[in-house]
């Protein structure tokens, strides 16, 4: 039988990428951990998945998410994930960088200069 510590009980987390893999599985531990946490990703019918995977952790209470969509090569969504969260938390404890992206946008045809800004923006910048 496992115990739950809630270890991080009243810490504010931000996982980026949290809405498959590693960001996910990730995502899911910190909230049963007692975490309020900000999910992120692009596809928005995988961000309501995890949401409602969360909500079922929290009791329906949807007051300890936060969903964020958008890109990481855009400064709006890093401003977003931030200036969004103090509004709704009024702190952030935790950042998570795992959003990753291997060879630029996905399904593009793009030159070698074009996948490397676009890694740099979401692996390194981000």
């Amino acid at each position: 039988m496992t115990t739950t510590q809630k270890r991080f009980d009243g810490k504010v987390v931000i996982v980026t990428g949290s809405s498959a893999g590693i960001g996910k599985a990730t995502i899911l531990k910190l909230a049963k951990e007692g975490a309020s946490v900000i999910l992120h990703g692009q596809s928005k019918k995988k961000l309501e998945k995890v949401k409602a995977e969360l909500l079922e952790i929290f009791g329906k209470d949807e007051s300890k998410i936060l969903v964020i969509a958008g890109s990481l090569e855009d400064d709006a969504t890093h401003n977003r994930l931030i200036d969004e969260t103090i509004k709704h938390f009024g702190k952030i404890d935790i950042l998570i960088n795992n959003a990753a992206t291997p060879c630029g946008k996905p399904g593009a045809d793009t030159n070698a200069l074009e996948s490397y800004d676009t890694i740099i923006a979401v692996n390194v910048r981000a």
